[in-house]
C-alpha cells in the first residue's frame, strides 16, 4: 500500500505560460502585435515579399550583399586562420594520441578498408519494414542499393561515413552539392546492417525519409561532425556550396583557429607578442558553451559559431518549459542531447562543468564507474552531499542499480543502437510515473514489477527524503 501523498506537478502548460493572463494585460499584447505587423509591412514594401536580396548593395541601397561569390570569398579569409589538427601533434603529442581513436576524430571520414571492409565484402543483403537493401563493393566503390527517390530501389555510391561507434551512417551525393545521410546503417559491434528508424518504413517524398531534407547532411549533420563548417546554401538555386576547415571534429573545433598560434611557436621572432591562448584563458562558462554548441538541441541563428564566443549569440536553445521534448521532471523525452538537461541540473548549479567528468581529447570519463561520482560525493567538494554507497544504493555494487548512473543518469537508446545517458541527474520517483506517466529508473530495470511496488520500495528506503 502506498502511503505517500500524491504530489502535484509544478509544470505549467505551455499555453498557460504564454497566455495574456499569465503576465501582461491583454491590451499590451494586442498593441505589441500591431506594431510588429506594421514594421513587417513597412520593411518589406516594394520587395516582392523578400526580406533580403541576393544583389550587391548599390548607392542608397542598404540591402546586404549575400551573393554566393561573397560567401565563398569569406570562406577563403576564414580558413586562412586554420592550421589543421596535424600541426598540433609535434608539441601536444599526448593529447593528439588520445584524440586519434576518439569519436570526435572519427565523427566524419572517407571510407577506409581498415574500418569498412567487413561491412561491404562479401555482399550483405537485409530487409527492414519490407524495404530490401544490399551493401556491397564494386572495384574501389562502396555502394548501397535501397529505396530511393521515386519509390524504387536504386544504386547509391557512398562518399563518406559519419559516426564510428556504436553505429555508422553513410553519405551519398544526390546532386546540387547535397549529401544525404542514409538510413541503412552499420553496427560494427554486432557486425550487422540495420535501419536507424527501425520498422517505421519511411517512404520517399517524406521529410524524414533519407532522401528528404530531414536527412540532409549539409543542414542537419555536417556542422557538428566537422571543423568550422559553413553551409553556404543558395536559396536562388536550392544548392549547397558547403565548406569546412577540416573533416571531422579536429583540434580547432574546440580550440578555435590556431594558425597564428602555430606560426608563433615556430617563428616567435616575427611576433611582437604571443597570440591569445586558444583555450587556456577561457573560463568554465566558455568551455561549456563550446561543448554545448554541438551537444544540444537548438536552432541555429548565425551558422558561424567560433569557440570562445557566447552560445546564446549563435543558438536558440530548446528548453523544457517551452517544448514537449522533456518530461515534467526534466527527463529527456525526445532526442535532446545533453546540454539543456545539464544546465537544468543541480550539478551545473553547484559549479560542475563538462571537463570535471570528461576528458575532451579521448571523450572518455576521467575515472571509471562510481569513482567518478565519489570524487565529489565523498566529502571532497563542499557543495555536494556526502554519500555512503553501501547505505545509499540498496543494490550490490557489482549489479545494475549499484552504479550511480543507473539511477541518476538513465539511458535512452536512439537510432536503434545508440544508448545515451540523461545529464539531468534526476532523482527516480515512481510516484511521478503513477501520477504523470513520467518514466522512473526503478521500473526501467525492474520491468517485471509494478509501479506501486517501486513506490513502496523507495518510500521504505528513503522515507521523508522523497517528499520534495
Amino acid at each position: 500500500m502506498v502511503d505517500r501523498k500524491h504530489k502535484q506537478s509544478a509544470k505549467k502548460s505551455k499555453s498557460a505560460a504564454l497566455s495574456p493572463q499569465a503576465g501582461l494585460p491583454f491590451w499590451v499584447w494586442a498593441a505589441g502585435l500591431t506594431v510588429l505587423v506594421g514594421l513587417f509591412v513597412y520593411f518589406n514594401a516594394g520587395r516582392g515579399g523578400r526580406a533580403l536580396s541576393k544583389q550587391s548593395a548599390g548607392a542608397g541601397d542598404s540591402t546586404p550583399d549575400i551573393s554566393m561569390d561573397r560567401l565563398l570569398i569569406q570562406d577563403e579569409e576564414i580558413y586562412k586562420q586554420y592550421a589543421g589538427s596535424a600541426s598540433c601533434q609535434e608539441c601536444h603529442a599526448s593529447e593528439f594520441e588520445q584524440w586519434k581513436p576518439s569519436n570526435h576524430r572519427m565523427a566524419e571520414r572517407p571510407l577506409m578498408a581498415e574500418f569498412d571492409v567487413e561491412a561491404f565484402d562479401p555482399d550483405q543483403g537485409f530487409e527492414v519494414a519490407s524495404i530490401k537493401s544490399t551493401a556491397k563493393k564494386e572495384a574501389d566503390t562502396h555502394i548501397i542499393e535501397t529505396l530511393g527517390v521515386g519509390g524504387t530501389n536504386q544504386v547509391h555510391r557512398l562518399e563518406r561515413v559519419i559516426g564510428h561507434t556504436p553505429l555508422r551512417q553513410y553519405l551519398t551525393d544526390i546532386g546540387n552539392g547535397r549529401l544525404q545521410a542514409m538510413d541503412t546503417s552499420y553496427d560494427p559491434h554486432h557486425h550487422e546492417w540495420f535501419n536507424v528508424y527501425g520498422e517505421e518504413g519511411r517512404q520517399a517524398g517524406e521529410w524524414g525519409h533519407w532522401t528528404g531534407r530531414g536527412m540532409n547532411w549539409n543542414s542537419m549533420c555536417a556542422g557538428c561532425h566537422n571543423t568550422r563548417l559553413r553551409k553556404n546554401y543558395d536559396p536562388e538555386t536550392d544548392q549547397y556550396h558547403t565548406a569546412m576547415a577540416e573533416m571531422s571534429v579536429g583540434c580547432e573545433s574546440c580550440h578555435g583557429p590556431l594558425k597564428a598560434h602555430v606560426q608563433y611557436y615556430k617563428s616567435p621572432e616575427t611576433y611582437e607578442k604571443p597570440p591569445k591562448a586558444p583555450l587556456g584563458e577561457r573560463d568554465a562558462s566558455q568551455i561549456l558553451d563550446t561543448c554545448g554548441s554541438c551537444h544540444s538541441r537548438r536552432t541555429e541563428l548565425t551558422g558561424d559559431f567560433v569557440p570562445g564566443e557566447s552560445y546564446l549569440d549563435h543558438y536558440s536553445l530548446v528548453i523544457p518549459d517551452a517544448s514537449d521534448l522533456y518530461y515534467a521532471d526534466g527527463q529527456v523525452r525526445d532526442e535532446d542531447y545533453v546540454y539543456t538537461s545539464f544546465l537544468s541540473s543541480k550539478m551545473h548549479q553547484s559549479g560542475v562543468h563538462c571537463l570535471d567528468c570528461h576528458n575532451p581529447h579521448s571523450n572518455e570519463t576521467i575515472l571509471p564507474g562510481n569513482a567518478l561520482c565519489m570524487r565529489c560525493h565523498s566529502g571532497g567538494y563542499p557543495k555536494s552531499p556526502v554519500i555512503d554507497p553501501a547505505k545509499h544504493m540498496f543494490h550490490p555494487s557489482d549489479t545494475p542499480g549499484g552504479n550511480c548512473v543507473d539511477c541518476h543518469m538513465p539511458q535512452t537508446t536512439y537510432m536503434q543502437r545508440h544508448p545515451r545517458r540523461d545529464h539531468g541527474f534526476t532523482i527516480p520517483d515512481p510516484l511521478l510515473t503513477k501520477e504523470l506517466g513520467i518514466p522512473n529508473a526503478c521500473n526501467r530495470c525492474h520491468e517485471d514489477q509494478t509501479t506501486d511496488w517501486a513506490i513502496t520500495k523507495v518510500d521504505e528506503w528513503y522515507g521523508e527524503r522523497m517528499e520534495r
